[in-house]
């Protein structure tokens, strides 16, 4: 079936929401956005309030509308969404994932340390461009391929609008030195170690602290960059791996 005209806007607004070309606090012009899209501003507005509804945008009276940022609760409130569904997700992979998925979870594990070892022998202080977009590329991918196996569409579809969140009002609240995508790494060569043997509560477990160490490196960049701290800009495919992923889970 055709994409329909508000789909058009939704997904072109989405992009310039991913790839930081719509800040936090911009505000949203309906006329700039019907013209980008050479069509009326009625399908625009209709996407406009979709994502005001998925909470991205936000309305101000007698202003208009602007990309909304996280406060620190709704950052707290979106990993404790993801840990509860990832959770349980990742104990049905466990049992359900046939060893052609077992094996890919190792492989995308692999190209994460492998873009760690890039990134330390650069001597870059923060993991930045290459190789961080084959790095979350991979990571994004090792979640999507948990949340494939457990078979719930309805759970993948609301922790995919909870990655898509995380990624318009965090992809740039880690700081991601060696020790933070190290430890990272670990975590998931640790899940994919428990799915290949067929343990559904460790790989619970080690999905659980994963997420958990996400969120204080987030909350601790956010409080940083609540202090006027500058955050890095996206490199440049995470755009369109977070897009596949957003396509893949609807």
């Amino acid at each position: 079936m055709p994409a329909s005209l508000s789909d058009i806007a939704y997904k072109h607004i989405q992009h310039k929401l991913l790839s930081a070309s719509l800040p936090a606090g911009t505000k949203v012009s309906e006329q700039r956005l019907s013209r980008e899209l050479g069509i009326s501003r009625t399908p625009v507005r209709e996407a406009i309030r979709r994502l005001e509804s998925e909470g991205v945008l936000r309305q101000v009276a007698s202003s208009g509308t602007y990309v909304a940022d996280a406060d620190r609760a709704e950052l707290i409130d979106v990993y404790e969404v993801r840990m509860a569904l990832e959770a349980f997700a990742v104990r049905k992979a466990t049992r359900r994932m046939p060893p052609s998925q077992i094996r890919e979870l190792g492989r995308l594990c692999d190209q994460m340390r492998d873009a760690i070892r890039v990134f330390r022998d650069s001597g870059q202080e923060v993991m930045d461009g290459q190789p961080l977009q084959p790095y979350l590329t991979a990571d994004l991918a090792f979640h999507l391929l948990l949340l494939q196996a457990a078979g719930n569409r309805y759970a993948a579809k609301i922790i995919g609008d909870v990655h898509v969140r995380s990624a318009i009002f965090g992809y740039r609240s880690h700081q991601r030195d060696l020790h933070h995508v190290t430890r990272t790494w670990l975590y998931h060569a640790r899940v994919a170690r428990a799915v290949r043997q067929r343990d559904g509560q460790a790989a619970r477990f080690w999905l659980e602290r994963h997420i958990r160490y996400s969120l204080r490196g987030a909350l601790r960049a956010f409080d940083d960059r609540s202090r006027g701290e500058p955050a890095p800009a996206p490199p440049p495919d995470f755009t369109e791996a977070m897009e596949s992923l957003i396509a893949k889970l609807g």
